[in-house]
């Protein structure tokens, strides 16, 4: 039986009284709605994305800064343009969205913000017709769950925290075949972040998030411990990034722990053990990483609490374990979402910052060559560090009242 939050009885009250006025919302638009080049019909962070088959980008819910979202769009490659699709039947955030073996998108559970914590319901948008249907309710209402499709087309929904935001040990299944849920094995620990988990090369689901990740084999139904707690880094990883890389291995950057934000480390899955790798230039959390054609990771933007949101990107090479900066995002974006183009641009959609609020421009990434940063780029540069593109800058002696704990990076600059 689904809980409910006892100490949001009274404000579910309120809401049904004064959610009764007449006409549509202003922020769902009308279908098939053309906005402006690269520009979003309402700004929108902790939205989910997904790349449909076609290379299109589907952009669903979110927060505006005032309200949840139902409203979702497609970005259009070929114009560069946003189109507003079918809205959710249920305005939702922090929620996880996979796109299904046959195309279509199954999203699931987040928080519509108002009265209750946590959402149980599901519902799975059709690309062809670009409407949504209401799927059958998880046993489980879940504000951001981890999500991922297996290799057998099931979708396996695991942790999540629970209408009055405990952390939920607990997994289920979706058939996309017969439309229903089943249990799963619970996971050894607490789970959360719907893009913190990957199918493996054989078959295994990695989950990376907490301080232990684990192992769900489809076969059997169970979870084994993926390494030590904590991996390499020894941190706990919340706002971080989980990326399949070409060859293999996972790539996990950044988290909202002054530990985890300014390391990266890899999983080997033959070996099953975490190695830390060369540190990104800038410290991150609630970025954005994606692999481009080439193989190469690249990450983008995200926040930190001693700067803010960043406009900073970074490149990762998966053969040489190196970073190199790039130049940066025409905005600051923290809680952006990005994908691939099939041109091999990167899209850079929605987020927020401290000077524009939130963002309803998109931003069209081509990856590039770096232009190595100077001292005076950036306040508070100090000591020898590298310029970000291979080189060093010795930017004078760091005093505590600057550099903090000695910690001074530097990063690339978009050039003029």
């Amino acid at each position: 039986m689904r809980r409910f939050s006892t100490s949001c009885v009274t404000m579910a009250l309120f809401v049904l009284v004064f959610s009764c006025s007449s006409g549509p919302r202003a922020e769902e638009g009308g279908a098939n709605t053309v906005g402006q080049p690269l520009t979003l019909s309402a700004p929108r962070k902790l939205l989910s994305f997904v790349t449909l088959e076609d290379g299109r980008v589907l952009a669903v819910g979110g927060h505006d800064g005032h309200r949840t979202l139902a409203s979702c769009e497609l970005f259009e490659p070929a114009s560069g343009a946003w189109r507003v699709t079918g809205a959710l039947r249920t305005a939702r955030r922090n929620h996880a969205a996979v796109r299904l073996a046959d195309g279509r998108v199954l999203v699931v559970g987040g928080t519509n913000g108002v009265a209750l914590g946590a959402l149980a319901s599901a519902e799975v948008y059709d690309a062809a017709t670009g409407t949504w249907a209401e799927a059958r309710p998880m046993a489980e209402a879940r504000n951001d769950p981890a999500a991922v499709l297996l290799r057998d087309g099931r979708v396996l929904v695991a942790g999540g925290t629970d209408v009055d935001r405990r952390p939920l040990r607990s997994a289920e299944l979706f058939d996309p075949m017969t439309g229903t849920w089943s249990a799963a094995e619970a996971p050894g620990f607490a789970r959360g972040g719907a893009r913190t988990a990957v199918v493996l090369a054989s078959g295994k689901a990695l989950f990376v998030s907490g301080l232990q990740a684990e192992l769900y084999d489809a076969t059997t139904g169970h979870w084994e411990k993926a390494g030590l707690a904590g991996g390499a880094a020894g941190t706990h990883r919340l706002a971080h990034t989980v990326t399949l890389l070409p060859d293999g291995r996972v790539l996990v950057v950044g988290g909202t722990t002054a530990r985890a934000a300014g390391t990266a480390e890899v999983y080997a899955p033959e070996t099953g053990e975490w190695t830390l790798v060369a540190a990104p230039a800038v410290a991150r959390e609630h970025h954005a990483a994606v692999v481009t054609p080439d193989g190469a990771v690249w990450v983008l933007g995200g926040a930190h609490y001693t700067t803010g949101a960043l406009a900073s990107v970074e490149r990762f090479d998966p053969a040489t374990g190196r970073w190199v900066s790039a130049p940066a995002l025409g905005e600051p974006r923290g809680k952006a979402g990005a994908g691939v183009l099939p041109d091999g641009a990167v899209l850079v959609m929605g987020g927020e910052n401290e000077v524009e609020g939130m963002l309803s421009v998109s931003e069209r990434y081509v990856p590039g060559d770096c232009v190595p940063a100077v001292c005076s780029a950036r306040d508070g540069m100090c000591g020898p560090v590298a310029d970000g593109c291979g080189g060093a800058l010795d930017c004078g002696p760091c005093g505590a009242e600057v550099c903090g704990a000695g910690e001074c990076r530097a990063e690339g600059v978009r050039g003029q």
